[in-house]
């Protein structure tokens, strides 16, 4: 999880300034760190980017693709797109001066954004608007993008901005908007089948029954120690899948607060992985589009600590409430099962 999107809830909205929206220029990575320090001062948990030098060297390796906003030579805001791989980037690290906040800047940088992101033909781009407020969700959907996961307890109690102090861990909301739309052939599991295709539908994705070439086996554990996330990746079912599982599961519960499992659409495995990680205690989050080498995948969610919140973050559309709905009964169900 990537801090994007944020948006302070207590500024007054201003008439709209219209300002220069450009490129990044490695002058300007002093500028973006004194931004994040003048919204952030010393708290950001990313300490990095209190480093020039390294927005000067994600950029030219192509890591990260910052926009700038200028207003009469100043630097008063910054959006950036941060690669994953050719197919997709999360959009984030969005920051606007103080002086300058409610008067449009993050909307002119936001379209800005998607244009580039459609020059360098990425695939899909996405966010994840952390459920302290609605903003970031409102910002996303008016830029047409399509929410299609919550996943619960992605952040950390004590990432919070300035305002708001939490107790527990709280959400974000992933809406995707994509470029590229392709015939796509699914194994979609039963019991997930209504609500996942009803958001395919909504990206107006075409499922074809065409078969698509094997997905090689792949199970693997990726751990993010600072933020205490786990994801499991399984690509269809490698030898001796459960006996795996259970060993990198443990690892991961005894180093995550919160373990999220990958299942890869394309393949026809899909169903048995579903039904064995129900058993585990893993329930629906939802989709990622072109998530690992421009491949679709399920993502489900394992609450491996009690401090998770669930039913107090904040939803601006109707969906979000769906969403949230559905999970906490899907919840309820794989609990049955343990």
């Amino acid at each position: 999880m990537r801090v994007s999107n944020i948006f302070s809830p207590l500024f007054v909205k201003q008439e709209k300034l219209f300002v220069n929206i450009r490129d990044f220029k490695k002058e300007d990575a002093n500028g973006i760190v004194e931004l994040i320090r003048k919204n952030y001062a010393d708290t950001y948990y990313r300490k990095g980017f209190y480093d020039a030098n390294m927005w000067i060297k994600a950029y030219n390796e192509k890591r990260l693709i910052p926009i700038i906003a200028e207003y009469q030579g100043k630097i008063v805001g910054q959006f950036s797109l941060i690669l994953n791989d050719k197919y997709n980037a999360e959009i984030g690290i969005a920051v606007v001066h103080p002086d300058f906040k409610g008067r449009g800047i993050m909307n002119q940088m936001f379209d800005y954004l998607i244009k580039k992101a459609k020059s360098i033909k990425l695939y899909a781009i996405y966010g994840e608007a952390i459920m302290f407020h609605p903003f970031s969700q409102k910002a996303n959907l008016s830029h047409s993008m399509v929410e299609t996961a919550l996943h619960f307890g992605e952040v950390a109690h004590w990432i919070s901005q300035k305002e708001f102090k939490f107790e527990k861990r709280s959400g974000v909301l992933i809406s995707y908007l994509l470029f590229k739309k392709e015939k796509r052939n699914y194994y979609l599991p039963e019991i997930y089948k209504k609500i996942m295709l009803e958001r395919i539908k909504k990206l107006k994705i075409t499922v074809t029954k065409t078969k698509i070439k094997r997905i090689k086996p792949k199970l693997e554990l990726k751990v993010k120690k600072i933020l205490k996330i786990a994801i499991i990746r399984a690509d269809s079912r490698v030898k001796n899948f459960e006996k795996k599982f259970n060993f990198i599961f443990s690892k991961a519960k005894i180093k995550a607060d919160m373990i999220y499992l990958d299942i890869n659409l394309h393949s026809h495995y899909v169903e048995k992985i579903v039904e064995f990680a129900s058993k585990k205690g893993f329930f629906y989050s939802g989709i990622l589009f072109y998530r690992y080498d421009g491949m679709d995948y399920l993502r489900l969610q394992f609450e491996n600590r009690h401090k998770i919140e669930e039913k107090l973050n904040v939803c601006y559309s109707k969906y979000c409430k769906k969403l949230t709905k559905f999970i906490l009964k899907d919840k309820k169900r794989v609990n049955k099962l343990n």
